[in-house]
């Protein structure tokens, strides 16, 4: 008898389901959560890197406003007393030296009348004390020094065709035999030889080079674009060119200018006291007068554009001898920054 054998062909039993594979929902749940957790992981790291970041550009700006206000500050005290090459320690006669008003617009007013005797002329540097009010001086920030710097243009002499008759130039005499050392006046539209008539060494041409004089003050306004009031100090420069003064902005967020005049009082070209404006030194007694200071120390203090959050300044800021700044606690991150600069013209004529 023969037995049939049925081979297994791996069919499912009737009663019984293939299996699934999958994830039930508990495990989907845990694993958005996990994910979620992850996420706002990485966007708290990127908001913190954002913040690092900008915190740090401001920063990077903040240093690059001081050092360049310094810099700016540094080459204009370093050219004060630039005349050309006049040389007033080689007169007979010590010149009157002036201290003519910052907001001067005539010409008349600057402090300049080579036709007197002795000459006059202005102060190559003179401060202005934080509580001396100042016209011209807009939206000053109190509690702030300003800086008067007088000079004559560095750059390549002017012909006198190309002068103006709302500036003031300098001509000076190469002529030995000329009676006068030097002519200070605008260049008239007519004629301008007979103004300015001193002659090159041949003594038969006339020097038609001139130099236009500038008369500049620096000091901290409250504001850059003061019409919006946007409530930030920045370093500003008061000029009077072709006539009218003009105010420009030079750097933002320095808040502060303090400085130190370094007198010399045995004529050797070198200061022997630094003296404030608080201190009475400089009291137009020769020889504590303007005429005499060779150099400068420049205290600038500076504070980022914008606050920190979180950020509490517990530091207090000594801004040269007189002044300082105790914590001031309003989230802005700040650096002071001192140098001194020599009065490269006045004092190298000394020694």
């Amino acid at each position: 008898m023969k037995v049939k054998v049925m081979k297994e062909t791996g069919a499912c039993p009737l009663h019984g389901r293939p299996r699934e594979d999958g994830f039930t929902l508990v495990e989907v749940l845990v694993a958005m959560a996990l994910g979620l957790l992850i996420l706002l992981a990485l966007v708290t790291l990127f908001s913190r890197n954002s913040a690092n970041q900008q915190d740090l550009e401001q920063t990077i700006r903040q240093l690059e406003s001081v050092r360049f206000s310094m810099d700016t500050l540094s080459e204009d005290v370093m050219h004060a007393g630039y005349f050309s090459d006049f040389n007033p320690e080689t007169m007979l006669v010590a010149p009157a030296y002036q201290t003519p008003d910052p907001c001067a617009v005539g010409l008349a007013a600057l402090g300049w009348d080579t036709a007197a005797s002795p000459v006059q002329m202005p102060v190559p540097i003179q401060g202005i004390a934080a509580g001396t009010a100042v016209a011209c001086l807009g939206n000053r920030r109190p509690g702030t020094e300003a800086l008067v710097i007088r000079r004559a243009e560095t750059t390549a002499a002017s012909p006198m065709a190309s002068g103006r008759a709302d500036n003031l130039y300098i001509q000076v005499a190469r002529c030995s035999l000329d009676a006068q050392r030097l002519r200070v006046a605008a260049v008239p539209a007519a004629n301008p030889e007979a103004t300015f008539n001193l002659r090159r060494p041949d003594c038969t041409t006339v020097n038609d080079a001139l130099r236009r004089l500038m008369q500049r003050t620096y000091f901290i306004a409250s504001c850059n674009d003061c019409n919006a009031n946007d409530g930030i100090p920045t370093l500003k420069r008061v000029e009077m060119i072709n006539g009218a003064l003009r105010t420009t902005a030079i750097a933002e967020g320095i808040e502060n200018l303090q400085v130190e005049y370094g007198l010399d009082t045995d004529n050797d070209g070198q200061p022997n006291v630094f003296a404030t404006l608080g201190s009475g030194l400089i009291n137009g007694v020769a020889p504590n007068v303007w005429q005499n200071v060779v150099a400068v120390r420049l205290h600038l203090l500076t504070r980022n554009i914008q606050a920190t959050p979180g950020y509490s300044d517990m530091r207090t800021y000594q801004i040269g001898p007189d002044v300082s700044v105790v914590t001031p606690s309003d989230g802005f991150k700040r650096t002071l920054l001192t140098t001194t600069v020599r009065l490269n013209n006045v004092g190298g004529r000394r020694e």
